[in-house]
């Protein structure tokens, strides 16, 4: 049990972490945003060439943030011929910009904004996860540095594998896996968001008594993670602050967690698991409490409180 914590409250999210992660989350919306912003200008300073709306329809410099405009999706957009989405185009200025008149630009560019809202927000969720992982990306590799443990970093998109000294802070967010050698003969390696075959699911985070250092291949890292002895403890990390959605990422994250627990029981390999969170409600730390208590769970920590968090790195790399 995390000696940060002696009583359910321990784990509630407070509301000086609640308001600084709505303002960080707030900042980062604003500078993801600023793409779209400049993708409007863009499209602005083309469109106000044409006194006629319906004659934009042939100028491919802006043919698709217009189709984007009338609503048709990057999903829609893969699957619709050229003919079919110059058809929903035409339809869109004569039902939408041509009744604007003289201001049919502004109606334009409005319209292709509201639009990227919606890719914003889908962009949004996904980073939100990813600066959960970075942050505790970041607490592992300070607990590593601290102890002296040799370890090394697997970035997304790329097979090498890189020495510390070689990882940036920029790029703690794009790391997709860690090892390191506990001592000489006990290595381990954590990987964030695999499909754990044993359960069928996408689990957060995996840790292993093995590494996949000598795997090249899919076939071989297949059957790297498909085998239960291999690992060591699996885990969820909810990053999102919103007190709104935070139960109901715990009732996801409890059934996965039992999940896993049933699952390697029954293959005859025992696993430690464990829950991060950014978001933790009064109800949900009592549950999450009640399981470290009842060795449930090996471990949980609040992902807002660096106590918490320091304190579950140690436990997670001496495993």
């Amino acid at each position: 049990m995390n000696h940060h914590i002696k009583e359910a409250k321990d784990l509630v999210t407070t509301y000086a972490a609640k308001r600084a992660g709505f303002l960080e989350i707030a900042l980062r919306k604003s500078r993801e945003a600023l793409p779209y912003i400049d993708e409007a200008k863009s499209l602005k300073s083309i469109a106000e060439q044409y006194s006629n709306p319906t004659d934009m329809v042939n100028d491919e410099r802006i043919f698709a943030p217009i189709g984007e405009a009338a609503g048709i999706s990057t999903k829609a957009n893969n699957y619709l011929q050229t003919d079919d989405i110059k058809e929903i185009v035409i339809e869109f200025i004569s039902n939408f910009l041509e009744p604007a008149g003289d201001y049919f630009v502004d109606e334009l560019v409005y319209r292709f904004l509201l639009s990227k809202g919606d890719a914003l927000g889908g962009r949004m969720r996904n980073i939100v996860g990813a600066i959960a992982g970075e942050k505790l990306t970041r607490f592992l590799s300070a607990n590593l540095r601290n102890s002296r443990l040799s370890h090394c970093y697997q970035l997304n998109g790329n097979a090498a594998w890189f020495k510390s000294d070689d990882i940036s802070l920029e790029m703690m967010g794009q790391v997709k896996a860690i090892r390191w050698l506990k001592n000489p003969n006990q290595p381990r390696e954590l990987r964030y968001n695999i499909t754990v075959p044993i359960v069928s699911k996408n689990i957060d985070i995996s840790v292993f008594n093995k590494q996949s250092i000598e795997i090249n291949n899919a076939a071989k890292m297949k059957a790297f993670v498909s085998e239960p002895k291999n690992y060591i403890a699996l885990g969820e990390l909810k990053g999102g602050i919103d007190p709104a959605g935070a139960d109901e990422h715990w009732k996801t994250a409890s059934t996965a967690l039992n999940r896993i627990r049933t699952s390697f029981i029954t293959s005859g390999n025992p696993v430690q698991t464990f829950f991060v969170g950014g978001a933790i409600e009064a109800s949900m730390a009592k549950e999450i409490f009640e399981q470290c208590m009842n060795d449930e769970l090996g471990s949980a920590a609040n992902l807002t409180n660096q106590e918490q968090l320091a304190e579950f790195c140690d436990w997670l790399i001496n495993l």
